[in-house]
């Protein structure tokens, strides 16, 4: 082809960079652009669709924390109510127990009698302890009969089916309070089978609420404290180091809040 031609084959070709755009093609354009825009409008719409729809939800988490506030502290309030309530029926229930006690140790089945175990109770701990009483100038002869000195007398079962626990309930808290006076003094001792250590042959508490009964295990398993005892429900306790007794006035205290230094209110 001579070089006119090609020149002029050139020229007019629609692919060549300085050809003008022919009519189709920015039609095409047009219609692309207008997809496009009609695209972004609708993402746009949906966008602010979706923004709306935060703002709701937050207001509405907003609103719900500030419900959930409420529920807590109204909780809270119910807790310290309820707490107290536990604390109030535990007290009396301890109460109804101040005439009874706990006796480790005694021959006693659990299938035995009660009137069985009610006379092996007076014979092996109470006499006892009402003979060194009236010697002591504490008690006149002679003595009440012992269905007058005790309500009533159970075992508990135990693993040892010899030697059961034994709940014994006074009729008055003046005889109770002798046993747990002379006990130490006329009830018999034996060698510990463990420590080889002289202790008494009767193990005798408090007969103790379930939730007092806890409290003083936990208090018991704390390190931190020595000799550890009860009187009228109330836990009492020495730690290491130290004679000073503390004690515990709720069901919830622990040695931590117990030993914590009260803080000086400020003027």
């Amino acid at each position: 082809m001579a070089p006119s031609k090609r020149k002029k084959a050139l020229l007019s070709s629609p692919s060549s960079p300085s050809s003008p755009t022919s009519p189709s093609t920015s039609a095409m354009d047009n219609v692309a652009l207008n997809t496009i825009m009609a695209k972004l409008d609708t993402m746009g719409a949906q966008l602010t669709t979706q923004l709306a729809k935060t703002d709701l939800l937050e207001a509405s988490i907003t609103s719900l924390r500030a419900d959930l506030a409420v529920v807590v502290t109204a909780s809270s309030k119910k807790d310290e109510i309820i707490s107290k309530h536990s604390e109030q029926i535990n007290n009396c229930e301890q109460a109804m127990r101040s005439t009874s006690i706990r006796i480790l140790g005694l021959a006693v089945k659990k299938d035995d009698s009660p009137i069985a175990i009610l006379n092996h109770v007076y014979e092996t701990i109470v006499n006892p302890v009402l003979v060194a009483a009236h010697q002591k100038g504490e008690l006149d002869m002679p003595f009440p009969s012992r269905r007058f000195i005790i309500d009533s007398a159970f075992a508990i079962p135990s693993k040892n089916p010899t030697s059961c626990p034994v709940i014994v309930k006074f009729a008055s808290a003046f005889v109770r309070n002798l046993i747990f006076s002379y006990k130490n003094d006329v009830l018999p001792k034996i060698p510990d089978p463990v420590t080889h250590r002289i202790r008494s042959k009767f193990a005798i508490y408090e007969d103790l609420t379930p939730a007092n009964f806890a409290h003083l295990r936990a208090l018991t398993e704390d390190p931190r404290t020595t000799s550890i005892w009860t009187y009228n429900g109330m836990v009492k306790f020495r730690v290491k180091d130290s004679e000073t007794i503390y004690r515990s006035r709720s069901i919830t205290d622990t040695v931590d809040s117990i030993l914590k230094p009260k803080q000086n209110p400020l003027p």
